[in-house]
């Protein structure tokens, strides 16, 4: 009786455990199976595809990246939008040679870079920007500079591009100093005093005519200052080229000694991009020398009749 209720008893546990492999064995076996990646795609857009500016601004490129499924029925898309399922994609980003251009997390965190990013395919788009620097230094030409995204998946099975432009326009610079580096020259009243002022196209175009204009000091009794230049104008003046006037001032002949003030103001032709360069002159007018001698004549003549009438009053 003992070992027929031990034999029943063993054989009982045996089915049983039997039945609990059955039933638990499966789902072990699909817990360790990794789930099977649904239809998806991903695609990239942007609002505007083209930035134009100055060679020396940056360029900066709003995008959005939807990843989504394709297998959901129409009206499904809030009950089903795969939340397990998530994918990490790679970025690709060219661009012209000599450009420096990367992505960037957000227009706010310019310095955040990122080479990847891991998505859900909720369907709900995600923000990133692509900056571009020029290298404005070597005067580029204006015209259109291409830029070209590509976002694909870890695995490469899925991938979307973007084509980017960024639209150089025409900058126009100028600068203007002294041949010597001097702001300022000596003269006397009546005389005039010359120097020498380089201007320099520091644009990426052309400049069709470079002016120069004064505001001179005003002079005693309505006598105006006197300045001329030579030439009174620079014309077709390249990017990197330099071109030359010769400026004159001349003091009225009253002119009080002292330091006058003279500003020379520079333009363009089309007009110039940044603030024009103006030159502030200071203009030492000196006591002419043979006032000097005349002067120095008239007291030693006094000096002379006074010593005269003072030795014949003495004698009489």
């Amino acid at each position: 009786m003992r070992k027929s209720g031990f034999r029943l008893l063993l054989a009982a546990a045996v089915v049983i455990a039997g039945l609990g492999a059955a039933f638990v064995s499966p789902d072990a076996a699909l817990a360790d199976e990794a789930p099977e990646m649904r239809p998806d795609r991903i695609r990239v857009s942007t609002k505007y595809p083209s930035v134009s500016g100055a060679a020396d601004r940056t360029f900066i490129f709003q995008l959005e990246l939807l990843y989504e499924l394709t297998d959901i029925q129409p009206g499904f898309e809030q009950a089903d939008t795969g939340r397990l399922q998530a994918r990490v994609f790679d970025f690709e980003l060219s661009g012209p040679d000599g450009w420096r251009y990367y992505v960037a997390e957000s227009s706010w965190r310019l310095d955040t870079r990122i080479g990847a990013m891991q998505l859900r395919a909720l369907g709900v788009p995600s923000q990133i920007v692509v900056v571009a620097h020029a290298p404005w230094w070597q005067n580029l030409e204006p015209g259109e500079y291409p830029l070209h995204l590509r976002v694909v998946s870890r695995d490469g099975s899925i991938e979307d591009s973007l084509n980017l432009k960024a639209v150089i326009t025409a900058w126009h610079g100028l600068d203007a100093h002294t041949t010597t580096g001097r702001l300022n020259a000596k003269t006397t009243p009546g005389n005039e005093a010359t120097f020498d002022v380089v201007v320099a196209n520091t644009g990426s175009s052309v400049l069709d005519k470079v002016s120069v204009s004064s505001t001179r000091p005003t002079g005693i009794a309505n006598e105006q200052w006197r300045v001329r230049f030579e030439p009174d104008s620079v014309s077709d003046l390249a990017p990197g080229e330099t071109g030359q006037f010769t400026v004159s001032i001349t003091p009225p002949n009253k002119a009080i000694s002292g330091d006058y003030y003279l500003t020379l103001d520079f333009s363009g032709d089309p007009a110039i991009s940044n603030n024009p360069p103006s030159l502030e002159m200071r203009v030492s007018v000196e006591t002419n020398p043979a006032w000097v001698v005349t002067g120095i004549a008239i007291v030693v003549l006094a000096f002379l009749g006074l010593l005269y009438a003072f030795l014949v009053l003495r004698q009489r």
